[in-house]
């Protein structure tokens, strides 16, 4: 009878934390899950690592149970078990986006160490306590957590082009992206003129894409597009930073020259031999590891799909 309620509070605590981690940090931060039914689908993963957690604090160690050294036994358990489940899910089930994988670790460590701490604490006050505070903490530093381990930023990128007769066919898809109002958009393409300026870029220019993606520091990519891209490139995304990228004859030109960047960038492709109005495809980056695609084409003929 003591094993079987043993049991029943492990898996109790820990499906009950885990979804209440994995909801309120959803509703905090919506990118970490993407959407709404991803967070339902880690709450149903979750059922069967409550009733692992259950039968782990059946066989938990007696010498555990109500000794000084046993609260550390549970986080060490429960870490050891909340990795070994994520990875489990994510090698088979193919879950592998960066954001949810740190909401599954997020909610199955607080809930592993929950039902662990349960089964050597018993329902003393110290207990419950020790869990609400454990939970508290993964929903509040989730977010903040995984903006700073992906490097997550507020990205906008604008692809421009040169005004004039030779560049007055460009266009782009989508046009924009991520931003609310017109009004919005208007004062954020008023800016990006001033920036151009003031990177010493002359003349006037036409904004064929702009984008917004990410939250946390400013960050801003100008992409300067003459015609067709010949080659495959890889422009660096801005670290908190401005850069323009201007398109050459066979490479990019970066100004500043000397600017932080992160390992992710913006890739540009060539397009397909057999696709004549194409110029060119962007592939632009996300701390989720989710690329917006973005098609450079000519107007007055057939938009790419």
């Amino acid at each position: 009878m003591r094993l079987l309620l043993r049991f029943g509070m492990a898996a109790l605590v820990g499906f009950l934390a885990s979804s209440l981690v994995a909801w309120a940090s959803y509703r905090l931060d919506p990118a970490l899950a993407i959407n709404s039914g991803n967070v339902r689908l880690l709450i149903r993963f979750s059922v069967p690592f409550a009733l692992l957690l259950g039968v782990v604090a059946t066989a938990f160690p007696k010498r555990f149970v109500g000794q000084r050294g046993g609260p550390l036994a549970a986080v060490v358990v429960g870490v050891l078990l909340a990795f070994s489940y994520t990875y489990i899910v994510t090698r088979f089930y193919l879950l592998v986006f960066i954001p949810i994988v740190v909401l599954m670790l997020s909610c199955w460590i607080s809930s592993a160490i929950s039902a662990m701490l349960i089964t050597i604490m018993g329902r003393r006050f110290a207990a419950g306590v020790g869990v609400a505070a454990l939970c508290l903490t993964a929903i509040f530093l989730t977010g903040p957590a995984y903006n700073a381990a992906t490097h997550n930023q507020q990205l906008t990128v604008a692809v421009i082009t040169p005004s004039g007769p030779s560049t007055a066919q460009l266009a782009a898809q989508p046009e924009t992206l991520g931003f609310d109002t017109t009004a919005e958009i208007q004062a954020v393409t008023n800016e990006l003129l001033e920036h151009i300026h003031a990177l010493g870029l002359n003349g006037e220019f036409r904004v064929l894409s702009l984008s917004r993606r990410g939250r946390g520091k400013n960050s801003l990519a100008i992409v300067v597009i003459h015609g067709s891209v010949k080659e495959k490139a890889f422009l660096p995304e801005p670290d908190a930073s401005t850069i323009a990228y201007v398109q050459e004859s066979k490479d990019w030109t970066k100004i500043p020259s000397q600017v932080p960047t992160l390992r992710r960038g913006i890739e540009i492709l060539p397009p397909p031999t057999d696709a004549s109005d194409a110029l060119a495809t962007f592939f632009i980056p996300a701390a989720s590891g989710i690329s917006l695609v973005l098609e450079i084409y000519k107007k007055g003929q057939d938009q790419p799909n």
